[in-house]
């Protein structure tokens, strides 16, 4: 089952990989993730491909710390509502305590877990991108971002004892030191950050209780997935799912932990449907894709559709006409 995430983890990307002469756009279709991903911070899309776009732009700037230069632009902001209910804990182990818990709000196939132990606290996480090996861009990036959301609420040069990476010492010159304010050990069994324990106890002002527990029902309600409805819920799934080819109603059930059958009553309850759901988000989706500079066969892939000629024959049935400009390179 492909795995989803937001897309806040991509803010940067464009102004980053642009800075080398690159179309961010473009290596975006090539990862097969929708360009609305580069823009939009709480859109859905496939993790592998978020891999697989960090892994091109690596390879095609020669950028061995790529995704360690994006988690050097990260802000508590990119985590989304959940930083607001972070960034009010009274101590940094509280703080921590939030983001492992939701961590799910942001990147799916992430677990983080903070264990404590003598005189030291790991903060180690899990990412299981299940149709693909792991990614030494993915690991920099988070762990990078993570201990850049650290630095910014303990505020006195504050750095970890050890980060550890279970991926291959980088081959040049690179800034890990930099960003880690300490040298990484590679070829770990584990991907994370060394604390100092006494770091967890450290203690920030005392956040308003009120505003605190109302942060705290509003995100309890966006883990149970009470704040969209069945039909945005399911939406948003198929926009992640159609790049990959694999969008069907049994794969967006799965994503949703229920059956195919329940996600129909569902939808019909809506007055709506699978495929209903499915056309509206296509149809949104080649419109603005034709607005573009792409080809029939790039939008084909883009949009779940087999081929060029299959998408052709999509929009004469949706009565879909390409703007006049674009009619001739389309062909």
């Amino acid at each position: 089952m492909t795995q989803l995430t937001r897309s806040a983890g991509l803010s940067g990307f464009s102004d980053l990989v642009s800075g080398y002469g690159l179309d961010p756009v473009e290596l975006a279709a090539q990862a097969r993730l929708p360009a609305q991903a580069l823009t939009q911070p709480d859109l859905l899309v496939a993790a592998s491909s978020v891999a697989t776009l960090l892994d091109l732009a690596a390879a095609r700037t020669g950028v061995e710390d790529f995704g360690l230069r994006l988690a050097d632009k990260r802000r508590m902001s990119n985590m989304g509502p959940m930083a607001l209910l972070a960034g009010m804990q009274p101590s940094l182990r509280q703080m921590l305590a939030v983001v492992c818990h939701y961590q799910s709000l942001n990147i799916g196939p992430l677990s983080l877990l903070v264990e404590e132990e003598g005189d030291v606290a790991v903060l180690r996480g899990n990412i299981d991108l299940a149709d693909r090996v792991g990614s030494r861009q993915v690991s920099e990036l988070i762990f990078g971002g993570l201990c850049r959301y650290i630095q910014a609420v303990m505020q006195t040069g504050w750095r970890p004892r050890s980060v550890m990476f279970r991926h291959l010492p980088p081959r040049g010159p690179t800034m890990h030191r930099d960003l880690f304010r300490c040298s990484p050990a590679f070829r770990a069994d584990f991907d994370g950050l060394v604390l100092a324990r006494s770091d967890l106890d450290v203690a920030f002002d005392a956040p308003d209780p009120v505003l605190l527990s109302y942060l705290q029902d509003h995100i309890d309600q966006l883990i149970r997935g009470r704040a969209r409805s069945i039909s945005e819920e399911v939406g948003e799934v198929i926009v992640a799912l159609l790049p990959t080819g694999q969008c069907n109603a049994d794969a967006v059930a799965a994503h949703l932990g229920m059956t195919r059958r329940t996600l129909h009553r569902r939808l019909a309850d809506a007055s709506t449907s699978f495929r209903q759901l499915m056309e509206d988000k296509r149809l949104i989706l080649v419109t603005t894709y034709l607005g573009g500079h792409r080809k029939h066969s790039e939008i084909a892939e883009l949009v779940g559709l087999n081929s060029a000629s299959g998408l052709s024959h999509w929009m004469r049935r949706h009565s879909v006409t390409p703007p006049p400009r674009t009619r001739r390179r389309l062909r």
